[in-house]
Parts: C-alpha cells; sequence; structure tokens
C-alpha cells in the first residue's frame, strides 16, 4: 500500500500527482492512499465520494474518521522533509524494519522517480510505503489510462453545468475560442517573477494570436485569472470571463480551442483533460505561432 503524504502545491499540481499514482495502481494493482488531495476531493467525481470504483484508491487511510484524523496529525509531522529523511535513514538500520512502513523521499530538486521501477513496485505489494515528493511519474500508465483519470476526475454536477453554461456563451460568438490563463498572484514572486506578465503582455499576445487565423473567423477569448481583470486593457477583442470559480476556470479552459498562458500545471491539466492544444509563454516577447500550439500529455 501506498500513502502520499506530502501536500505539494497547489491543484494542477496535486491533480498530476495523483493521477500518476491511480494510473500506476491501475495498472500494477496495490493500494494507495492520497489524503493530501482531501482538499480538493469535493469538486471531482471520484474522490467526493472516496469511491474510485473497482480500483483499490481512496482519501482516507483507515475506514474510522477519528482513527484517520490521529494518524494524519502524525504524518503532519513526516511531511517536514528533515524528520522524514531522518526517520528513512534510521529505518535502514532499525531490526524488524521488515515490519515498518518504507519511507521514500524525493526533494523537490530532484529527477522524476519512475514508479514502474521493480523495487518500488515489490515494496508496495509487501509493505506501506510513505511517499514524500511531487515528481512521482508512471507516463506509459498515464497515457494507458487517460480515459479513466478523466472519467474519475470529471467535475461534480453543480460544476459541471457552471461550465457547461460559460461554454455556451462563449460559443454562441464564438467560431474559435482561445482560452487565456492570465497567472498573477503567486507569480509575481515565483521563479523572481519571471512570468509575472502584464495585461498589456496577453492583450498583446492575443492580438497576434488572432491575426494568425482566417479572415472572417471569429476569434474570441476566455479570460481565467486569479485576480480581477480590467477588460479595458483588451480594447479591441472580443473576450469573455471565466467564472472567476479556480475549478470551474480550469475546466472552462479544458473546453476551449486553444489554451495560452505561462508555464503552469494548471494549463497543462486543461489541456491533458480537454485534449486542448496548449503554448506556454516562457518570454514576454515571445513569438506565438499556431504551429507552436499542442496537447500536453505528460509524456
Amino acid at each position: 500500500m501506498v500513502i502520499l503524504v506530502k501536500r505539494f502545491g497547489q491543484l494542477g499540481n496535486r491533480l498530476f500527482l495523483f493521477a500518476h499514482l491511480v494510473a500506476n495502481a491501475a495498472e500494477y494493482g496495490y493500494a494507495v492512499a492520497n489524503p493530501s488531495f482531501a482538499a480538493y476531493a469535493r469538486f471531482f467525481v471520484a474522490p467526493s465520494t472516496d469511491d474510485f470504483g473497482p480500483l483499490p484508491v481512496r482519501l482516507a487511510m483507515l475506514p474510522h474518521r477519528r482513527l484517520t484524523r490521529m494518524l494524519e496529525r502524525l504524518l503532519g509531522l513526516v511531511q517536514r522533509p528533515r524528520v522524514f529523511r531522518w526517520l528513512a535513514a534510521l529505518g535502514r538500520w532499525l531490526p524488524g524494519r521488515a515490519l515498518l512502513p518504507q519511507l521514500l523521499y524525493l526533494d523537490d530538486r530532484a529527477n522524476t522517480f519512475d514508479l514502474r521501477s521493480a523495487p518500488y513496485l515489490a515494496a508496495v505489494r509487501q509493505r506501506t510505503v510513505l511517499l514524500h515528493g511531487w515528481c512521482f511519474r508512471d507516463r506509459p500508465s498515464f497515457a494507458r489510462h487517460a480515459g479513466l483519470i478523466r472519467r474519475l476526475f470529471a467535475l461534480v454536477p453543480p460544476h459541471r453545468a457552471a461550465v457547461a453554461a460559460v461554454l455556451a456563451r462563449c460559443r454562441a460568438t464564438a467560431d474559435v475560442l482561445v482560452g487565456v490563463h492570465i497567472r498573477r498572484g503567486d507569480y509575481a514572486t515565483f521563479a523572481n517573477g519571471q512570468y509575472f506578465y502584464s495585461p498589456a503582455v496577453y492583450a498583446g499576445q492575443m492580438r497576434a494570436l488572432q491575426a494568425q487565423f482566417a479572415p472572417g473567423q471569429r476569434v474570441e477569448f476566455l479570460l481565467c485569472s486569479d485576480e480581477d481583470l480590467d477588460l479595458a486593457d483588451f480594447a479591441g477583442l472580443a473576450v469573455h470571463r471565466g467564472s472567476g470559480h479556480f475549478v470551474e476556470d480550469l475546466y472552462a479552459l479544458a473546453g476551449c480551442d486553444y489554451l495560452l498562458g505561462p508555464p503552469s500545471s494548471y494549463s497543462m491539466w486543461a489541456s491533458f483533460y480537454g485534449e486542448v492544444p496548449l503554448c506556454h509563454l516562457h518570454q514576454a516577447d515571445q513569438r506565438v505561432r499556431l504551429a507552436d500550439f499542442a496537447v500536453f500529455l505528460d509524456q
């Protein structure tokens, strides 16, 4: 059994990590518990009910809530990298260590850990393994079970209906709908503000992209941001707002024809989930071409 003890990043990061574990568990048949996803569970079909069908996957570590909360408090200490590394080292020397959980620590700066590795698969079938890290991946199984992942992580009906309403409003006038992820907020400091673009940068890229479509095509833009936008900054462009709910905006982006935005797992998930071609803006003055857009499949 695997228990993911590390809460890493926000929604996009947690979706990809959970999805890779689900795909690996579906492929190799072992149990997974992911209490780190609890904060977002209510928005998605399978996590909201903790029912992943025939898969041995769940959020809760134990069937009893009180015991689960006690165990989560203990794991809260384990989430600290220094504590986790110390326990992992200690576990290699303790007598009877085969009866203890195995702790697998992956530094956030480390390379990808392949969940298909033989030692890992042997361990998860024989004992409990606690995972601490983000880049645990099984890309072949993720691709093979992509349809299953999309079904499990579909939105619950109220949020799905809200997304459908936003997209219907946009599609009523648009021939081509481009979703634009305008991430501000934490990007003011992330990577030293490298991707903290002004509204003028986004508007300029949108105009340049619009010019590449055939004359007469009604190209319109769905703007989704973590900050309030002044639509006057996008004068001359046909723009729509998302609902403003971070999960609904994510899945509305997944319903567009193209996606544009700064590097982010948020837009990557939208591209994967909706199979929508995506182009990331790595620089403010980047020249964006239609040929640069591709569906993100995490391969």
